[in-house]
């Protein structure tokens, strides 16, 4: 139940509560382009050209700056709340 998640797993299944967001990059679809790294005005991303980057989210300021800059239109919070409705 939606009470649940928020107040004992401290997660949004909607994604809509931002302190509670927690942005993934895909793995199967990032490319290591870096822009998403390039673009993160709190530098929590990192990763090599051409390797899978990840996000440090005690950095993340969850602003979505790397979901605008991502060329492969990696939807980061959707990423998100799929994983949930996987593993929660």
């Amino acid at each position: 139940n939606e009470y649940i998640a928020h107040v004992v797993d401290k997660r949004c299944p909607a994604g809509v509560c931002k302190n509670l967001l927690r942005y993934v990059i895909n793995p199967d679809k990032c490319k290591g382009c870096t822009l998403c790294a390039r673009n993160c005005p709190a530098g929590a991303i990192t990763g090599a050209v051409k390797a899978i980057h990840v996000i440090d989210m005690a950095k993340c300021v969850k602003c979505g700056a790397c979901e605008e800059a991502c060329p492969q239109h990696i939807k980061i919070r959707d990423e998100l709340v799929k994983a949930a409705e996987v593993f929660c």
